[in-house]
C-alpha cells in the first residue's frame, strides 16, 4: 500500500512537471505592436511564444487582414532570445517620447516570470529596441507574412491584381482620369511611352478583363484599351 501510495506521489509530481513546462513553452516571450501614422502604415501584433509559435494579427492597412500564425525555426528562435535577453527592456521607461510626428509608433513587449515589461516609442528609440522591432518583422518576412510595408485599401490587392494598357488623348491627366472610378480598386502602375500609355491595374474581383476593357473605353479621353498579358521568359 505504501509503495502504490509512492508511485501514485512519483506520478501525480512528474505530470505537475511536466504540464508546469508544457505551460512555460505555451506562454509569450516577446511581443512587437504596431501603431498608424499618416500614411498607409501596417498595424499589427505579433506575439512569439516560448515554444516558436507566433501568432498574427492584421488589423489597418495589413496585407494580411486577422489572425494567422506560422513557426519559427530553432535556429530562428534561439537568435530571437538571445536578443531580447540582450536588449533587456526592463532598463528603459513605459515610454520614450518622440520629436517626430509623423512616423508611427510601436510597442515592444517582453514576459518573464508572470510579469511584463512595455516600451512604446517611435523611430527615434535607442537603438536595441529598433533592433529587436527589426528582428522580429525580419523572422515574420521570411514566413511571407508582409508587415513592413502597409496596404492602401483603395489600391487592389496583390493576389487579385489584373492589369490593362491605356492609351489617353495627349491632354488627358492620368491622375486626374483615373480619380473618376471611385467606386472601383485600380491603380497607375507606370506610363509604358512617350505617348499617354499607362499600365492601369484593377481588381479582378470587381472586375474581369472584358468589363474592365468596357469601363474604360467607355470613358472620354481613351483612344484605345487592350489586356496586358504577362511574358514568362524562357529558359
Amino acid at each position: 500500500m505504501i509503495r502504490l501510495t509512492l508511485l501514485f506521489a512519483l506520478a501525480t509530481l512528474t505530470f505537475c512537471k511536466t504540464g508546469q513546462k508544457a505551460l512555460r513553452n505555451r506562454s509569450p516571450m516577446v511581443e512587437l505592436q504596431t501603431g498608424g501614422c499618416f500614411g498607409f502604415c501596417p498595424v499589427i501584433r505579433l506575439t512569439v511564444r516560448n515554444n516558436g509559435m507566433v501568432e498574427y494579427e492584421g488589423k489597418q492597412f495589413a496585407e494580411r487582414q486577422g489572425l494567422d500564425s506560422f513557426q519559427l525555426a530553432p535556429e530562428e528562435l534561439r537568435q530571437l532570445r538571445e536578443k531580447v535577453t540582450a536588449v533587456n527592456l526592463w532598463q528603459y521607461p513605459d515610454r520614450i517620447k518622440s520629436e517626430v510626428v509623423d512616423a508611427p509608433f510601436a510597442t515592444l513587449t517582453v514576459f518573464q516570470e508572470g510579469q511584463k515589461k512595455s516600451v512604446l516609442g517611435s523611430i527615434d528609440r535607442p537603438a536595441p529596441l529598433l533592433e529587436l522591432e527589426s528582428m522580429i518583422k525580419n523572422m515574420a518576412e521570411a514566413h511571407d507574412f508582409q508587415v513592413t510595408q502597409g496596404v492602401n485599401p483603395n489600391e487592389p490587392a496583390k493576389a487579385t491584381r489584373q492589369e490593362v494598357i491605356v492609351k489617353l488623348r495627349p491632354e488627358i491627366n492620368a491622375g486626374n482620369w483615373i480619380g473618376q472610378f471611385t467606386e472601383f480598386k485600380l491603380l497607375l502602375v507606370r506610363r509604358v511611352s512617350t505617348e499617354n500609355i499607362w499600365i492601369v491595374a484593377y481588381d479582378s474581383k470587381q472586375l474581369d478583363e472584358k468589363a474592365a476593357i468596357r469601363l474604360f473605353k467607355g470613358s472620354e479621353g481613351v483612344l484605345e484599351v487592350q489586356g496586358n498579358q504577362v511574358v514568362e521568359d524562357r529558359e
